[in-house]
């Protein structure tokens, strides 16, 4: 009996590498996005503790200095935030893109799997079919006495 072989190998075998090649990617997009949000985050609570600081002030004497970079401080936390907003943003597309490039792949390598599987399906029906038609033969000489 012959051994299962499919055609397609090779492709199906690079198919492979480009999906975990691709999956890897998706990871490293999810990580940077993580760590993008995790510094919006941090931002926030910093315009949060500066804004709960002034606050607190407000019951004390005015101080015009003190006011003035209270301000420019909260202006340019601001600022920052605007910036990383924009980064989550990006990253989050970046985020998208690796996920379509990864489920591309993916449905490629299905695609080849699937075809693999009937392949191989077909190939195990033959044997069979091959291998009932030697028994019948074997079975057929030994009733009229041939010996093989």
């Amino acid at each position: 009996m012959k051994t299962f072989h499919f055609r397609l190998q090779r492709i199906r075998d690079l198919r492979h590498a480009r999906e975990k090649d691709r999956l890897t990617e998706l990871g490293r997009e999810q990580k940077q996005l993580a760590y993008e949000e995790q510094r919006l985050d941090i931002f926030r609570g910093e315009a949060g503790s500066q804004l709960n600081e002034m606050k607190a002030e407000r019951g004390q004497p005015f101080k015009v200095w003190r006011q003035t970079v209270s301000l420019r401080y909260m202006h340019r936390v601001d600022r920052v935030i605007e910036y990383q907003s924009a980064r989550v943003v990006e990253q989050t597309h970046a985020v998208e893109k690796a996920r379509d490039k990864y489920l591309d792949a993916r449905r490629d390598t299905s695609i080849l799997d699937r075809l693999r599987e009937k392949k191989f399906g077909e190939w195990k029906r033959d044997e069979l079919r091959e291998e009932g038609k030697l028994l019948d033969e074997i079975g057929s000489r030994k009733r009229d006495g041939d010996q093989p």
